[in-house]
């Protein structure tokens, strides 16, 4: 993946001129397309009325849907969903070290599958018998 593609940063967001980046601003579900609007760098730039900058961007996500999502690279609401994504990962990780979840071999689907929520049963019994002894160790220590 070229990360140095000219007119666009790091977040595949469109630069101007200047190699200011556009702002995301919203997305559009009838078009599919990403807006974003002129960077506040550019608001007393010479450049912008000689046309060479332009108000609004919009690009359709269809051109590439690894760089173009929705919520847009980069933007708050796409920062928390990769917070909440990566959580999900670590425990994904956990899962096929600890539990051998990446070493499943049933001829069928419905043994996979009570294999896989045994394991999460397991999981989730093991974090709620941490969390009470962990809460019940600071209680003891603030005493």
């Amino acid at each position: 993946m070229n990360l140095s593609l000219f007119g666009f940063d790091k977040h595949f967001a469109p630069t101007c001129v200047r190699e200011h980046s556009y702002r995301y601003d919203s997305f559009d579900k009838k078009h599919e397309t990403l807006k974003y609007t002129k960077p506040k760098e550019c608001k007393d730039c010479p450049l912008a009325n000689d046309g060479l900058c332009q108000k609004v961007y919009k690009v359709k996500i269809t051109t590439d849907l690894r760089r173009y999502t929705a919520p847009a690279r980069g933007s708050k609401a796409w920062k928390t969903i990769y917070k909440r994504r990566t959580a999900v990962e670590h425990v994904n990780a956990y899962l096929k070290e600890y539990f051998q979840l990446n070493n499943v071999r049933y001829r069928t689907g419905k043994c996979a599958k009570v294999h896989f929520d045994l394991v999460v049963l397991v999981y989730n019994a093991l974090k709620l018998a941490t969390d009470r002894i962990n809460a019940k160790l600071n209680q003891q220590q603030a005493a």
